[in-house]
């Protein structure tokens, strides 16, 4: 009978889609459900309007900071009146305006890196944003195959879906971040290291001062290691930069930017510290919630738990060419854990330490997997609580999503750190190749 039945064609004939799959082509289905869901995400933001409200948000900033320093000079590049006049007409507003404060997204970098905005702010906003996205897109993945290659590595078909699809690398796009600079700037840190030139090394640590809050942890766990080169070539980067910073601005401007960047600690609006990817998040969604000292206690245990273990993991063991991948892919995930001022978006400098990692088969692809599909998942759930309430009218949390989503990046940071680290000291123990 069941030979009959096959001869047939009845055996297949309550067959499903998806059955038979192996466990590659579901983790390839699952790649693809996150492809098409960040797609549908920013073609909804189009559709209603609202790019710069969300896509394009940080971009709108540094354009906006660009234009004012080409037009009014440096100072008013830092001025969140003038900012607010600026960014104003161009972000989506609710029907009823009353009720609507604006609060203008305010750039916090150095006046140097102000340079290739004001270059991007001799053409319109969306022009700009749409080429400013295209070279981010492009040249991120330029870097990595160079990288790659130079350090030869396979960067072919899946490592690139797999570094578009990361989850830090998405959100850099989506908010039109400065992803392409860090790339650059950790890629060739990285390079430097393993080829064991300190001074090349230590400059592209001041290229990061971009975003000083990457390099919270990283600079001290130099100089406690003897990297006496490194660190020498950082100190003289970074100074040349802040002199010329200085004299673009003078004295005065530099006073002004010193209270931005009190405001930037004080939980300044627009930089959302409820959906950061730090411990300070958690003490600052508690203490929305009513339990500030839960919220703080949390913070602050989190934070010495971080350093304490960092600590452990790296006493008595010099960082060298063969195991720096794995101890700097720790140590940068355990700074996004207690920088005062961390996004997911900073935390792309992970990206050519998984980059290189994989392709030495040093760690498994679910790490850089976990990056991806889990926060596709939460991001998922999170749209489709919206829609529910939306419609009930009951919010258990109005802040809940960027509370997951920022809970998310703690979570997967914490994750990278420990593994890392713990990976790290089994390494066997060499002396440095870089003093």
């Amino acid at each position: 009978m069941k030979d009959r039945l096959s001869k047939n064609g009845l055996s297949n004939f309550k067959r499903y889609p998806f059955q038979g799959l192996s466990a590659r082509e579901w983790l390839n289905l699952a790649l693809l459900a996150v492809a098409v869901y960040y797609l549908v995400k920013v073609t909804m933001q189009i559709y209603f309007q609202n790019v710069y409200m969300f896509l394009g948000l940080d971009f709108h900033s540094f354009w906006s900071a660009g234009w004012l320093a080409n037009q009014r000079g440096y100072l008013a590049a830092y001025d969140p009146i003038q900012l607010a006049e600026v960014q104003y007409p161009q972000v989506p507003k609710p029907t009823d305006v009353s009720q609507y404060q604006f609060y203008p997204v305010i750039t916090f970098f150095l006046p140097v890196f102000l340079l290739p905005f004001q270059a991007l702010a001799r053409i319109p906003l969306t022009p700009s944003f749409i080429f400013w996205s295209f070279i981010n897109l492009a040249g991120s993945l330029v870097y990595l195959f160079f990288f790659s290659r130079s350090q030869n590595l396979t960067f072919g078909g899946r490592q690139i879906v797999l570094a578009c699809l990361f989850w830090p690398f998405f959100q850099s796009m989506y908010l039109g971040q400065i992803g392409l600079i860090l790339v650059v700037g950790v890629g060739e840190f990285l390079r430097a290291f393993l080829n064991s030139r300190p001074y090349r090394a230590g400059f592209w640590l001041g290229v990061l001062m971009i975003k000083p809050q990457i390099l919270v942890l990283l600079p001290l766990i130099l100089f406690l290691q003897g990297q006496w080169k490194t660190i020498l070539a950082f100190g003289g980067s970074a100074a040349i930069l802040m002199l010329i910073s200085l004299g673009m601005i003078s004295l005065q401007g530099w006073g002004e930017m010193s209270h931005l960047v009190d405001k930037l600690f004080a939980g300044y609006p627009t930089t959302v510290p409820i959906g950061m990817v730090n411990w300070r998040m958690i003490g600052e969604n508690l203490s929305l919630m009513g339990l500030p000292a839960v919220g703080w206690g949390l913070t602050v245990s989190g934070i010495l738990l971080t350093l304490v273990f960092l600590a452990d993991s790296l006493w008595g063991r010099k960082i060298n060419a063969q195991n720096a991948p794995l101890a700097l892919l720790g140590i940068f995930a355990a700074t996004g854990l207690v920088s005062w001022h961390y996004h997911v978006h900073s935390a792309i400098v992970l990206l050519p330490f998984y980059i290189y990692l994989l392709a030495k088969s040093q760690i498994p692809e679910k790490w850089i997997l976990s990056w991806i599909v889990f926060p596709g998942m939460i991001m998922l759930i999170i749209d489709i609580l919206g829609l529910i309430w939306r419609y009930t009218h009951w919010e258990f949390y109005r802040y809940y999503p960027v509370f997951l989503e920022g809970s998310t990046g703690l979570a997967l940071s914490a994750w990278t750190a420990y593994r890392a680290l713990r990976l790290f000291k089994q390494f066997p123990e060499q002396e440095a190749d870089i003093a």
